[in-house]
């Protein structure tokens, strides 16, 4: 027996995928393969030469069928049956990212009516009766000349799903070596396109057996929310295959329960209720994204999700364990993750984030601190800030800037003032103070804690003085502060406001050291200041005003 090695070392993220997706696959499957062998650097195959050509339409097939590349829909068509020689209702096909050129050469069969021994006026006639009796919208051009059969007098034959996916894995090879298109990856050329990926140039023409890797590694296993898909990435095969079984992603769509209790289809793979409903996160709109980061950040919130009760969850399972949390951890250092994003506008791209490793820390931080379902809390405010049928910016920017570990601050003093203009807007809440402690010293450094702290007391002090006036005229007057001097300016109304509403409000010991304290270093920190001010300011006065609105109603 001679023996032929097929040896794959890792590329892009396509292949990289392909080749872990492949192993997998290979190794739940009974196939005449005499080695396979999965290292840090390759993935090697021992074949009987006899049985190779054998042996890659078999594994071909058999990922048509598993993954349901080739499958039928719930909708109904016509086919013309064979047996019956007349007209009858099936279910449609219909491919994985494919185009509609693959359904149509791939997939459907087209027959000639003189196969049948039958001509174009019978064959019309038995159409024309199909349609009346099963209630069937007639097919005709404008001029009102029938569609069917074809202009070429052909007609769509009824084949099974297996024929189907037969027909679809012979389509996809005809020859040994493939040109690198639509019928390899599912990708628009755009910013980013995949040729420029793989590095090859358009028209290239790679091996059938590197197509193969291809197709395993571009169309399954990765996570997909309508626009937006993730693909775990490591030019550390091993790596990525036990981060890959870890993950163990399921390509089905999620179903959910919509407000009458029924079971509806939702385009994404990812559980995002069930999976967070386990740290107190109960959103079953949750899988929502109107951005690239903001999926981005929801994704890796319910990756945290996974990797902490991954104990628990093998437990509840009654499944062997496979890895812990700190084998994980461990494998997430040598992992990044590729996003791409096809907005139906052609303005598609791939990103890279290679920081999900110290992202996901930064996670485990707040859950120590009790503050991992925050994260909600703030995406909700940001959100709800906004008007629905405007770009939310806001929401964006701080995605982006949670995901570059970049300051926050600015976006919360912008929405801050969308939120007091908004009386029935979500607010941060008194939680965002802890919040940003944590990022200020875990992320950036421990920069402006103290600022942060001393201004958090202003903030306070100011926003309970407005709400007992219920006045909000001080808060935004803070909005139009430029610089350090109109700061000044500001404290110094400030001051003239307390003398003349000594009556009704007061401010406490603490409010005018903090006070103090901040005037002696205010002109390089003026920004930072006035923007933490204003932040916690407007958050006091929405819950000292609902606390006196509640109050008063009883």
């Amino acid at each position: 027996m001679e023996l032929m090695s097929k040896q794959y070392q890792p590329k892009d993220m396509f292949f990289n995928n392909g080749i872990v997706n492949l192993y997998r696959f290979l190794e739940e499957k009974n196939l005449e393969i005499e080695k396979i062998e999965l290292d840090s650097s390759s993935l090697v195959l021992s074949i009987n030469s006899s049985k190779i050509h054998k042996l890659y339409f078999q594994i071909l097939e058999g990922f048509f069928k598993e993954y349901k590349i080739v499958h039928q829909t719930k909708n109904d068509r016509w086919y013309f049956d064979e047996q019956k020689q007349d007209f009858i209702l099936g279910k449609k096909f219909d491919t994985v990212g494919g185009q509609k050129n693959d359904l149509r050469n791939g997939v459907y069969l087209y027959k000639n009516i003189s196969e049948f021994g039958l001509d174009r006026e019978y064959v019309e006639g038995l159409y024309l009766n199909f349609c009346e009796k099963y209630n069937q919208k007639i097919e005709q051009e404008k001029d009102g000349i029938l569609k069917v059969p074809n202009k070429k007098n052909e007609v769509i034959v009824a084949i099974t799903l297996d024929e189907a996916v037969e027909r679809f894995t012979q389509y996809f090879v005809s020859s040994d070596t493939l040109k690198l298109d639509s019928k390899i990856h599912t990708f628009e050329d755009g910013q980013g396109s995949f040729q420029d990926m793989v590095k090859q140039s358009k028209g290239y023409k790679i091996d059938k057996w590197d197509a193969l890797i291809y197709w395993f590694g571009g169309r399954v296993q990765r996570f997909y929310n309508y626009s937006y898909f993730i693909y775990p990435n490591s030019s550390d095969l091993k790596a990525l295959e036990k981060f890959k079984e870890f993950l163990n992603i399921d390509d089905e769509n999620v179903k959910i329960r919509d407000k009458k209790g029924d079971l509806k289809t939702i385009g994404t793979n990812i559980d995002f209720y069930k999976r967070l409903s386990n740290d107190g996160i109960q959103n079953q709109n949750f899988y929502i994204s109107n951005s690239e980061a903001e999926f981005e950040v929801k994704f890796f919130m319910y990756l945290f999700s996974i990797i902490y009760h991954i104990e628990e969850q093998y437990e509840k399972a009654n499944r062997r364990r496979k890895a812990n949390k700190k084998e994980i951890y461990e494998a997430l250092k040598q992992i990044t993750f590729v996003v791409y994003t096809d907005d139906g506008t052609f303005k598609t791209s791939f990103n890279e984030y290679t920081k999900a490793y110290k992202l996901i820390q930064f996670f485990e931080k707040l859950k120590e601190h009790k503050l991992f379902d925050y994260l909600a809390n703030i995406l909700r405010a940001l959100y709800e800030s906004q008007n629905k049928k405007e770009v939310n910016l806001n929401l964006q920017r701080w995605c982006q800037n949670i995901l570059n570990f970049s300051s926050l601050r600015k976006v919360y003093y912008l929405t801050s003032f969308n939120i007091l203009k908004k009386n029935d807007s979500w607010s941060f809440g008194k939680k965002l103070f802890e919040f940003e402690k944590l990022y200020l010293k875990n992320i950036l450094g421990e920069k402006d804690m103290n600022i942060h702290e001393q201004s958090k007391k202003l903030g306070d002090g100011i926003g309970h003085y407005c709400a007992e006036l219920g006045d909000k005229d001080l808060l935004f007057k803070l909005r139009n502060v430029k610089n350090y001097k109109q700061l000044i300016a500001y404290f110094k109304d400030l001051k003239f406001s307390i003398l003349k509403n000594e009556s009704k409000a007061k401010f406490s010991k603490e409010f005018n050291e903090s006070l103090s304290e901040t005037l002696e270093d205010i002109e390089p920190n003026w920004e930072i200041i006035r923007d933490y001010i204003a932040i916690y300011a407007i958050d006091k006065y929405r819950a000292v005003a609902f606390a006196k609105s509640n109050k008063g109603d009883k």
